[in-house]
């Protein structure tokens, strides 16, 4: 299955923020629309680079010192930026499904913006993944099933 599919099963929303957002907003889209991760944009097309749900604890982990005696306005007020990725991993649109699973496994990523000609147009989770590759290892299975059946009608027929 390529990535192009998947996006037209899944469909193609992106929650996105701006660098100069803060954590507290990006940790409300994420809990408003159910997502793992935002994708930081200056311009809503270009991807300037991602945030997770780990990413914030990750940052709260390593500040836990300074957070002690800061007030939670200044954690969450902070801009999305000082927590970004930077570097982000991407796909394209006729990537295979498998490439993507095995991306993300060897990254150790759990979300991959899709771009198209350099432009976001989607995003895929591990889940999405998961989700996917069963059901294609579901389909494979039943078509081996089938054929070892049909051979086995055919050798019986002998």
């Amino acid at each position: 299955m390529k990535i192009r599919m998947l996006l037209e099963l899944k469909g193609h929303t992106v929650v996105k923020v701006r660098p100069d957002d803060t954590i507290s907003k990006a940790a409300h889209l994420m809990k408003l629309h159910h997502a793992g991760c935002v994708v930081v944009s200056e311009d809503g097309k270009h991807v300037t680079g991602i945030v997770a749900v780990r990413d914030i604890v990750y940052a709260l982990a390593e500040r836990e010192s300074r957070i002690r005696h800061l007030t939670t306005s200044e954690i969450l007020d902070s801009p999305i930026s000082s927590i970004m990725t930077h570097t982000v991993k991407t796909c394209g649109l006729d990537d295979s499904l498998r490439n993507v699973m095995g991306n993300m496994t060897k990254w150790h990523i759990l979300h991959i913006p899709v771009v198209d000609q350099g432009e976001l147009c989607g995003i895929v989770s591990v889940d999405d993944v998961v989700k996917h590759a069963v059901a294609e290892m579901d389909m494979e299975k039943g078509m081996l099933q089938d054929r070892a059946h049909l051979y086995q009608t055919l050798e019986d027929m002998r």
